[in-house]
């Protein structure tokens, strides 16, 4: 087992020892005090201090004692019928033994204040206050079993979200890898065409740029999340490859602002935005075309746009551009990774084109985010800054 996993399995053993240890203590404590204080001025308050004090002293043992059947019988999974029963009658025959020895006690040190000889006159001497006793020992039960119903719950509470969260990441790990085959595909496609062309110099640097590519790639494989300076980095690898194919008719721009270099995005997030932007923009077009990525922070949230100036949408297109292998899985990671608190668009550009916008919450790597933050990101419009 990992000395990770040992820790924390260590650690928490130990905050539930503790727990129970404040609450067994402090709960005897504050019951011997409240005893003691609630018979000032009709018995001395050192006489009733030590007499109290055995008391509680006698009812940690005995509930030490308790403890150890509870357990038992809690790993059993009992109904609440069964736990009440059980409850009243083990604490009523502990409450028997309880008294019994406290008022041995007692007898003792009041015979042994008053310089007589140790004496019980009848059993009924040994028993006396065994009732309010099991009042006590039923309270403390009923204690007990609601403390470790919560603790279940929320060990149970917590596989359940570790298993949500490692669901999560299964999926948005599937759907990234999606897009391998697919951007592998059209690569070697190109280089095929690029060997049949008699372009080898061409071939083999577009080879040398997707080895570089795809080891950037496997080297942030298990990373959900990369700062925005990485995905920026991988976007311009993947352009410099398309540049290969496109030479002069492909032109490309980064407008990025630097205080957005760290935040936090989806892993390969811009790659299938900008290899969509290539294909309807500038392959289908002699004279190519320019494909822009901009980032910019807009109060708590991060905008990244894609944008060309191909021929833009025609009137209902956009529903069709929309259910593409590349559109279709960001649409698909970004509703699984943060929910409401995104927002997709795809605009007509101002000069012509498309415009792909992406609101994500601008968050960094040194703060903690859920995966489905509870807010709602605000939405996209024309007049955003751009």
């Amino acid at each position: 087992m990992p000395d990770a996993t040992v820790n924390r399995i260590l650690a928490r053993l130990q905050h539930k020892l503790s727990l129970f240890w404040l609450l067994q203590l402090g709960g005897w404590l504050a019951f011997g005090v409240a005893m003691a204080l609630s018979r000032i001025g009709t018995y001395p308050l050192w006489y009733m201090a030590v007499n109290k004090t055995i008391l509680a002293t006698l009812g940690v043992v005995a509930t030490l004692g308790m403890r150890s059947v509870y357990r038992r019988v809690w790993v059993r999974k009992p109904t609440v019928v069964q736990i009440v029963l059980r409850s009243v009658v083990f604490s009523y025959g502990v409450s028997l033994l309880w008294t019994a020895f406290f008022n041995i006690a007692i007898i003792g040190y009041e015979a042994w204040l008053r310089g007589d000889a140790f004496g019980i006159r009848g059993w009924f001497q040994l028993v006396d206050g065994s009732l309010y006793h099991t009042f006590v020992l039923v309270a403390w039960s009923v204690l007990y079993f609601a403390i470790k119903y919560y603790q279940d719950l929320q060990a149970e509470r917590e596989r359940v979200l570790k298993a949500e969260a490692s669901a999560q990441r299964a999926r948005l790990r599937a759907l990234r890898y999606q897009l391998n085959p697919h951007f592998l595909f059209n690569t070697l496609n190109a280089v095929s065409t690029l060997v049949v062309e008699g372009q080898n110099d061409a071939a083999n640097r577009m080879i040398a740029r997707l080895s570089d590519f795809l080891r950037l790639t496997l080297d942030s494989s298990d990373e959900q999340d990369v700062p925005l300076v990485e995905e920026l980095a991988f976007t311009r690898r993947y352009l410099e490859i398309e540049q290969l194919r496109f030479g002069r008719r492909l032109t490309t721009r980064f407008d990025v602002d630097p205080d957005t270099y760290a935040a936090q995005v989806p892993n390969m997030i811009l790659q299938p935005l900008v290899e969509n932007a290539v294909k309807h923009a500038v392959a289908p077009r002699e004279e190519g075309g320019t494909v822009t990525v901009s980032a910019q922070r807009v109060g708590g949230h991060l905008f990244l746009r894609v944008s060309d100036d191909g021929p833009g949408l025609a009137e209902g297109a956009s529903e069709a551009l929309g259910q593409g292998v590349g559109l279709s899985n960001t649409r698909a990671r970004l509703a699984e990774r943060y929910g409401a608190a995104h927002h997709f668009a795809l605009q007509r550009s101002d000069g012509g084109g498309l415009t792909v916008v992406l609101s994500l919450p601008f968050r960094t790597q040194a703060e903690a985010a859920p995966a489905m933050p509870l807010f709602d990101a605000p939405k996209i419009a024309r007049d955003e800054p751009s």
